[in-house]
């Protein structure tokens, strides 16, 4: 069983997990339905869709770079900052008809950037928490938790 301390940290830990996947999810659903409404070709909305993970991949070291020098609140505000510019950057799309791919292009790295260093540092956090083995898999096994089903 988790201690009561830990119990807390982890519960804050997974619903900022569960906000940031949700943003990012949001407009990787709605962002490619937008691209085809406009008449974009299949390899285009491919594109679109590559470039939620490639921002995240050229951070992903970055961010655990600074999640283990700075701790866990200046990543998590960075992270929350990327994610909610880029899902204004997507609702903004839809009144900015000129701009929308190239804004698709932008929400979609802005968010997949904030979600991945959110879930590094969250990640991170959690695992310093935990005061010994057993704790340690209890506790990624809750972080894990939205793996098992289906998004």
């Amino acid at each position: 069983m988790l201690d009561a301390g830990l119990g807390r940290i982890l519960v804050a830990l997974i619903v900022g997990q569960i906000c940031l996947h949700a943003c990012m999810t949001g407009v990787r659903m709605a962002a490619p339905l937008q691209a085809l409404r406009e008449g974009h070709a299949a390899w285009v909305v491919g594109l679109l869709m590559g470039l939620f993970a490639a921002a995240p991949i050229v951070l992903a070291l970055q961010a655990g770079r600074l999640a283990d020098r700075r701790g866990y609140h200046h990543p998590m505000r960075i992270a929350v900052a990327l994610t909610v510019l880029g899902g204004t950057v997507a609702l903004a799309v839809t009144w900015l008809p000129q701009w929308t791919f190239a804004a698709m292009c932008v929400a979609a790295m802005l968010v997949g950037a904030g979600a991945n260093v959110g879930l590094i540092a969250i990640q991170r956090t959690a695992g310093r928490h935990a005061t010994d083995a057993t704790a340690l898999k209890r506790v990624f096994s809750w972080l894990g938790w939205r793996r098992r089903w289906p998004m």
